[in-house]
This record gives C-alpha cells, structure tokens and sequence, in this order.
C-alpha cells in the first residue's frame, strides 16, 4: 500500500514534468543511500559482521554518482553540451558500483572489514570510473538518433546476471539474517534487475521504458529502506544483531526445554523465571511461581538454611555448589534437591539474577542408604565368615563335621557373592547421576558462557564433556555385561543367516565408504535366544568389521562346520589378527589384545560372547596369527 501511494503519483508527475520526476526519482534513492550510509557507519563497532558495513559505504558512493546522474541528465544544463550520453554513463557506472558491492557484501558475511581502509577503496574506485567517465575514456552508452549503444545493452544483462547471482548467495546463507529483512532484501534485488531489464528497450531518455525502470528503481530502494534503515532504527536486533538474537533464542529454548530443573532469582531472592521440566517436576505452574521467593518452597528446616546461611554466602562469593535442600512439590511430596548456582552482577557489582540447577536426588541418597546398609551387612558376613574358618580349622579331625561346616560356608559365600553383585550394580547405576550432572552442567557452560573463556578454557571444559560420556558408555557396557547371567532363557528356532546379513547390513551402511565383501553361508539355523545371539552375533561381526578397518578390502565369513560330530558355527575376518599364545586372554572382561588408540572399545564383547555361549550349553575358542586375520568359533 506505501510503496503504490509512492508510485502512482510519480507516474503521473512523469506524465506532467518528467526532468522533475527524474529528479525526484533519483533524489529519493540518493537520500535512502545516504541513510543507509548512516546507519552503517555509525553502528559500525557493533555489527557482528561487515554485509551491512560494506553495503553502507558502496551506497555512499553510488548516490555521489547518482548525484552527477541527475546534474547530467538532458536538458538539466549542467553540463552544456554533454548530451545524453554523458547520464547514461554515470548511471552504467553506478549500476555496476551497486552490482558488484552486493557480491562484495556477501563476502563480509562472516567477518568485519576495516573501515578506513573499505573507504578508501571505494572513494579511489569512484574516482577512477568519474575520471574515466568525464575524460572520454569510458564505452559510449548513448548515441542520438540511434539510442543505446551494445555496450550500454550488454552491460544492463551483465549487471542483471550479477545482481541475480547475489540474490542466490543471499538465499543461500538465509540463516544468517531475519526472514522479513531477508525478504526485502531478495525484493529490492529482483526490483533492480527489472529496472536494469527496462533501461534495455528504450531510445528515448523521456520514453516509456525509461520512466518504468525508474520506477522500479523507486521500489528497489524503497525495500532498502523498509529492510534497512526502518529495521535498523525499530528492531536493530532484527538486523545488525541477528547472530546474538539467535544465540539468545538458542539459550531461551535450551533453559526452558532442558530435562533439568532450573531457575534464576534476582537480587531478592525472588524467582524471576524457571524451566519448563522445573515446573512439571515439581507440579506447579508459571504463574504461581514467579515474583515468590524461592525459599517458599522448601521445608521449614531448608528454608531456615538458606536464610541463614546459603543464600547470604551465594551473595557474597557469587556461586555456590551441591547445597542440599529439601524441597516440598505441590502435592505436598519431599523431595531432596542438590542445588549448585552462578550469579550474574552488573558494572556496579550489584546482582542481576542468578542461573542455579536443581537435580532430584532423592532416589541417589535411597541408594546410598542401602549401600551403607549393604556395608554394614557385609561387614557382619565377613565377621561369620571368620568365625566359620575358626571352626573349621577345629574341626578339621572330625570328616563328619568338616563337611558339614564347609556346605554351610559354602551357602554363606554364595548368599555374600550374590549381595556384592547387588552392590556392584548399586554403585555402577548411581554413578550415572553426577556423570549426568557433571555432562549436563558443561553443556550449559559452553552454551552460555563460551565467550567469557578464552580457546584453552574451553578446551578443557569440551575434554571434561567428552570424558563424562566415555564413562557414561563404560557404565552402560558394566550394567549389561552384569544383566547377562540373570537374563531367562527364551528358546526358539532362530536364523542366524538372516540374523548376521542385518547385522553386516548395518555395518556397511554406517561405513559406506569401506571396500568389504560379507559372505554370509545360508541356512544357519539355531535353538536359543533371539535377543542374546543377536548379542552374540553382534559383538563378534562387530569386532570383525572393527579388526579389518586396515584392510584395503576386507572380507568377512560366517558359516558351519562338524567338529566330532558337534555344530558349530564360526566368523573369519582377514583383519590384523592377534597371538595365539594370548588366546587364553581373549575372553576375560578389560582385557584387550590391541591398544587402545589402535582400536577403540572396553574389551567386554568377547567376553559377552563367551558368557551367552555358556549360558546356551556352548563354549566359543579363537585361532589367529598376527596379520593373518582371525577366526572364532561358537557352539551352542
């Protein structure tokens, strides 16, 4: 609606007076340009990158040109004597300072140029094209009776070409600017190429063509200045700080969806916003948490705590780390919290608000309580296990009762055996919760405060991430390796051919790149567990595929033999291969045969493969030399 009230009367003012349209006409785009400038230059220590930097300074020198255009034109009396020709070159060379600063912006999209230094470039740019211009030594754009010149012609598709070129850049690294000011952008390009496609047709500097590409010009620029300058003084974020708008979007979205309970107070004490999960796992909603103090929902004992002393040394050192606190849920449900925070103070030191994480340890301090009840029990069977070796030694004389005492101590360490397994697993499972803290609170860090460190810094925090989830994987691999012997045993009729042809499916399509042939043996067929020999199968093609990764093509097998008149299934791989003489070591857990930095993994796989083999009535052996690959062999 703007842009039309904007045309329509300079169609008819072209009609009535065009020397006073084109003036108009090119003054509007010259004031645009000099905004532009403006904005550009004045923002320029605060721009996150130079597009809109080097986009300023080029439209300084365009409307300098533009000016000249104007002063030129026929019949303005300027320039007596210069003719046509004179404005038609001024307005090539003008065009091709706007084209070819569109490409050049483009390249500045991720970095900042040096002011002084683009400036100078461009004022020598545009003193080189004016001096050509007005010595006669740039192309003739205009002949009298004739009308355009090839050149004139020519460099209009040229520019259109480079102008369309820059308009698929700019579409291509979309992600970089605010959609609406994206949009305006590609508008005003598209406007220009069809006002340059318009200065193609005409011969007459007054004609029909002409008045239509400056028109179009009119609305090019008008979309500069809707994309520019109006966005550059409303919604600034939108334009030069569309980077820290999505970095802050980004964080807004990572704190509000993040399955961890935070939330952030202010100097009082007062909550001034809190996650999403923070309130799903404590019941409440957002309206009836905000602006309360975050004591409010603590039990009278933590609340007093925190008054007393948590709060006042989080003011004073700025941080604190693991307080415990009790925190009472909607539904009146206790739970126990560890609450670690950070604080955020402005230049003159005072508080703005906090960012503190809260994690439910509830189900941790359960389980700490029945390990040290566990303890407490082994201590007690380790006591009976003393006392029981006492009176078998005195009881040695006596075969009767020796044998007797001994099946009692024999009961006594399977039931203190299957406890410590209990234990183990206890220990294992609850080292996941501070791993999970310890990886989630890096994730924060190096969201939020990843500016604040320098590259070391960093460093050290992404390698502390990386290391929480390797133990995170080697607790899992623990858990399961311990799940195996408790696992029921569901038998049926299984196909291990088609079991082994997914698994190498998998394989190769993780890795397409790898040259390797599978040569699967068809009807193998077994009795036992689906879900454990799919393990089983796992592991050793697992490790086959892992074994041939040097190979320049591997090759790998699965198939059948008779072994005295046994079946038994075996995977030969052409990989590295490993020494016989440390066959024995093969299948103990941790211990591995190559270094790790060779092969990655916690050489728990075969050792899975041999526990499922036994528990399947089966056993599993290996041949191999170095170099020479590796075969594996499994009954069931």
């Amino acid at each position: 609606m703007a842009l039309g009230a904007v045309l329509v009367p300079l169609y008819f003012l072209s009609r009535a007076n065009y020397l006073l349209f084109h003036a108009v006409v090119e003054t509007f785009s010259i004031v645009i340009a000099c905004g532009v400038f403006m904005i550009a230059w004045n923002s320029r220590r605060f721009q996150e990158n130079g597009f809109f930097f080097c986009l300023g300074v080029a439209s300084l020198f365009m409307a300098a040109v533009d000016f000249l255009h104007v002063l030129a034109y026929k019949n303005m009396g300027v320039f007596p004597g210069a003719g046509a020709n004179l404005p038609t070159q001024l307005w090539i060379g003008a065009r091709y300072l706007e084209a070819l600063s569109l490409l050049l912006a483009l390249f500045f999209l991720r970095r900042k140029p040096r002011p002084v230094p683009l400036f100078a470039a461009y004022l020598g740019a545009t003193a080189l094209l004016l001096a050509a211009v007005f010595a006669g030594l740039f192309p003739d754009c205009f002949r009298e009776g004739s009308g355009l010149t090839p050149f004139k012609i020519g460099s209009e598709y040229l520019i259109c070409l480079l102008l369309a070129g820059s308009a698929g850049l700019l579409h291509r690294q979309r992600q970089l600017f605010d959609p609406g000011v994206l949009r305006l952008l590609l508008g005003a390009t598209g406007a220009f190429i069809l006002a340059e496609l318009s200065f193609t047709l005409y011969t007459d500097v007054f004609g029909l063509s002409n008045m239509a590409g400056h028109l179009f010009k009119v609305a090019g620029f008008y979309f500069i200045y809707r994309g520019v300058i109006e966005t550059g003084l409303t919604r600034p974020y939108d334009l030069l700080f569309r980077q820290l708008k999505t970095s802050e979007q980004r964080f807004r979205g990572l704190y509000q969806n993040t399955p961890v309970m935070l939330h952030s107070i202010d100097g009082q004490g007062r909550l001034v916003s809190v996650s999403d999960y923070w309130l799903q796992h404590l019941g409440y909603q957002r309206q009836e948490v905000i602006g309360r103090p975050s004591t409010d929902f603590l039990t009278e004992e933590s609340r007093r705590y925190a008054t007393e002393k948590a709060l006042p040394e989080f003011f004073r050192k700025n941080a604190c780390r693991d307080v415990p606190y009790q925190v009472v849920k909607k539904s009146g449900e206790v739970i126990d919290v560890s609450l670690s925070a950070v604080a955020e103070r402005d230049l003159q030191g005072g508080m703005v608000q906090s960012l503190a994480v809260m994690v439910d340890v509830t189900e941790q301090l359960q389980y700490q309580q029945q390990i040290e009840d566990l303890n407490v029990e082994l201590q007690r069977r380790a006591l009976d296990l003393e006392e029981a070796n006492a009176e078998l030694e005195a009881a040695n004389e006596e075969l009767e009762g020796a044998n007797l005492e001994l099946e009692l101590i024999n009961g006594q360490l399977a039931s203190a055996n299957g406890d410590l397994e209990a234990f183990n697993y206890s220990v294992s499972h609850d080292l996941r919760g501070p791993l999970t803290i310890i990886s989630i609170q890096c994730q924060v860090i190096l969201e939020v405060f990843a500016q604040k460190f320098d590259p070391e810094m960093r460093k050290f925090v992404e390698q502390i991430y990386t290391q929480t989830q390797r133990m995170n994987d080697l607790i899992s691999t623990l858990l399961d390796f311990s799940r195996l012997s408790k696992v029921e045993l569901k038998r049926e009729q299984v196909d291990l051919s088609s079991l082994a042809r997914t698994i190498t499916g998998s394989l190769a399509l993780a890795q397409p790149e790898r040259q390797a042939t599978f040569d699967i043996s068809d009807g193998l067929d077994a009795s036992g567990d689906l879900k454990l020999l799919k393990i089983l199968l796992e592991n050793l093609l697992g490790n086959a595929w892992k074994y041939t990764s040097r190979a320049e093509h591997a090759r790998i097998e699965m198939g059948q033999v008779e072994m005295q008149g046994e079946a038994v299934f075996f995977v030969r791989d052409n990989g590295v291969g490993f020494d016989a003489a440390n066959r024995n070591e093969l299948f103990t857990p941790f211990k591995r045969l190559h270094p790790e930095e060779d092969f990655e993994g916690f050489g728990v796989g075969l050792a899975t493969v041999e526990r499922i083999a036994s528990r399947h009535g089966g056993r599993v052996w290996a041949e191999s030399a170095p170099g020479a690959g590796a075969t594996f062999y499994f009954s069931l």
